[in-house]
């Protein structure tokens, strides 16, 4: 079967003998898999990524070979494994487990025609959804948590820092919770989604000036990389305000803390998705895919065949494409 790997100079494909499936394990034929933008961080040498190892973690596949209980249907991956007895993972913060490690690196992902995964990884997708919108679990659970830790009311006032993926489906969620949601993009395609969500697009150049009139309760930043959006966020967001942080940062990064002071703000850190009493992030946002899936379909911007992923990576990266979500289609 050909599976994706890592090289000095980007990406190959190889034809692997996948061997006996492991106990406990499931093996799944891979039907999509997104490219996320830490898998570009790496492309472009920002974030390590060892040479051999077979990245993605967006995926959803049916059952090649697993437990005979398992339904016949589509599973989307939630791609942390984690040891599940120590105090995290008991506390429903499983995924900062000590002992988890992020399928798509040590652990081959999902950029290949099959996957071996955990059992307890795989939440079955509703008939109605299909492959390419199922795909997006993995970042809505991003946003799901976000949101869940931003402690949004009806009332709220929203501004959500970058248009890529993570910021249009954050803005979605809150769109249906709050009574203002704003979000800056720098690029038109991404105003264009933005207004097909039915949210208000603001111009880079124009938050500030947004802020100060809207004066937002929360500002949930998605940006990362080696942006300034940190800093953005401490001047937007109203004094005694909530600033939750979804965007991989590269590395360190300055804001006012001054501001952070006189403002008395709140910045909360939010590392991919966990659970609480009422479920997992993840199962959440598998559910949320069937109500939202004709509003997912503005996200979907380009899709490629597996034997095309140095073209598919390409075209994520050069925003004058129009890409906002690139997939891999492999089944």
């Amino acid at each position: 079967m050909l599976q994706c790997k890592w090289t000095d100079d980007g990406l190959e494909l190889v034809d692997v003998d996948p061997g006996p499936l492991e106990p406990h394990q499931i093996r799944l034929r891979v039907a999509a898999s997104g490219i996320c933008g830490s898998d570009l961080h790496s492309f472009r040498h920002e974030l390590p990524a060892r040479p051999g190892d077979t990245p993605g973690h967006e995926v959803v596949g049916t059952i090649i070979e697993g437990p005979a209980d398992l339904a016949d249907v589509l599973y989307a991956i939630e791609p942390k494994t984690r040891c599940g007895v120590c105090e995290l993972c008991l506390s429903g913060k499983r995924h900062l487990c000590n002992d988890g490690v992020l399928i798509g690196t040590r652990i081959p992902g999902g950029m290949s025609e099959f996957i071996d995964v955990p059992t307890y990884t795989v939440h079955p997708v509703d008939s109605a959804v299909e492959p390419l919108i199922a795909s997006l679990a993995e970042p809505l659970a991003v946003c799901t948590r976000g949101l869940r830790l931003s402690r949004l009311e009806l009332n709220s006032r929203v501004l959500v820092v970058g248009a890529g993926t993570i910021g249009l489906l954050t803005a979605l969620l809150a769109r249906d919770r709050c009574r203002t949601v704003a979000i800056s993009a720098r690029h038109e395609h991404q105003k264009k989604a933005a207004y097909a969500l039915g949210i208000e697009a603001v111009s880079e150049s124009d938050v500030i000036a947004w802020s100060r009139e809207n004066e937002p309760d929360v500002v949930i930043e998605t940006v990362g990389g080696g942006a300034n959006t940190l800093d953005q966020a401490v001047q937007a967001v109203r004094k005694s305000g909530r600033i939750i942080v979804l965007g991989v940062f590269t590395g360190d990064v300055k804001f006012s803390g001054l501001l952070l002071v006189t403002k008395e703000l709140t910045v909360l850190g939010s590392m991919i998705y966990g659970a609480s009493q009422r479920g997992s992030d993840f199962g959440t946002a598998v559910s949320l895919l069937s109500r939202h899936r004709t509003d997912l379909k503005h996200l979907l911007t380009h899709q490629y065949p597996l034997a095309s992923i140095n073209e598919a990576f390409t075209a994520a990266l050069d925003k004058s494409t129009g890409a906002i979500k690139v997939t891999l289609l492999v089944d």
